[in-house]
């Protein structure tokens, strides 16, 4: 089998290409950090594992084709995760619009533009799955992280809906909800840290991931507490958000005024 993951180099990324490389599949991992891309393309060949590592930055629109070329090469994808995503936290009335478009060209128009160049080269097995990493916010939202929130909810979509048109195929579509997760990530987007240790590991989410791709589930949230937000999120909306905004958009601002006013003293 045939296994290949985005954003491969660390965090949760790095655990899926673990994991599955201990479920026998050949890996390709894909990085813009070709250090720790190499690093982990070793590791994985010192666990017994076949594996490349791909060089691209995915919000560079073309080296996606050339990408989906080099993927192709070897025989068709059995897995494909799209995991790799960045983030942009704070007031979007002071934020960074480069970087915002950034933002949408990684976590949401590279994965369609690759999944398309794939599919068109007939490089996904039948019965092969899809992966795409979506994010709680869907269910709760994400004050202070709109451009990203916006970006995982639009792949959320495109999964649902490209389900359907690949079922014929045999391609099942698997889309995950993570919550918080124990990655350097999650740490410099967090305007608070000193819970961490409650974060899910990311090698506990990998496992899940693989089981379900396993099992060809279409929707994974994974663990307990993660499911009982996102109930949360449907059932009281507002409620959720106000939670999240307290969590996440009045500590960041709080930092800011600190540092603000560090700087100016």
């Amino acid at each position: 089998m045939r296994c290949a993951v985005t954003g491969a180099a660390d965090g949760i990324g790095l655990s899926l290409v673990r994991r599955f490389a201990r479920g026998g599949c050949s890996i390709i991992a894909i990085d813009q950090n070709e250090a720790r891309g190499r690093e982990a393309e070793s590791e994985l060949c010192e666990m017994g594992a076949q594996a490349q590592f791909e060089l691209a930055d995915l919000s560079e629109g073309n080296q996606l084709g050339p990408l989906a070329e080099r993927m192709a090469v070897g025989g068709k994808l059995d897995v494909l995760i799209h995991n790799a995503g960045i983030n942009c936290v704070g007031r979007f009335d002071h934020s960074d619009l480069a970087l915002q478009e950034r933002l949408l060209r990684v976590n949401l128009t590279a994965p369609i533009r690759l999944t398309e160049d794939l599919l068109k080269r007939g490089a996904l097995q039948y019965g092969s799955t899809l992966v795409f990493l979506s994010s709680l916010s869907h269910y709760v939202g994400y004050p202070g992280a709109a451009v990203y929130a916006a970006s995982k909810d639009g792949i959320t979509s495109y999964a649902r809906s490209l389900s359907v048109s690949l079922a014929p195929r045999g391609i099942n579509v698997l889309t995950v909800f993570p919550g918080p997760t124990r990655t350097e990530h999650a740490r410099r987007y967090s305007p608070d840290n000193s819970r961490e240790g409650k974060r899910m590991p990311p090698a506990e989410l990998a496992e899940r991931v693989y089981r379900a791709v396993a099992r060809r589930r279409r929707v994974l949230v994974p663990g307990l507490n993660n499911r009982l937000f996102a109930v949360l999120g449907r059932v009281l909306p507002g409620a959720s958000t106000k939670m999240m905004r307290k969590a996440i958009l009045d500590p960041w601002e709080a930092k800011c005024a600190e540092s603000s006013a560090s700087s100016e003293s």
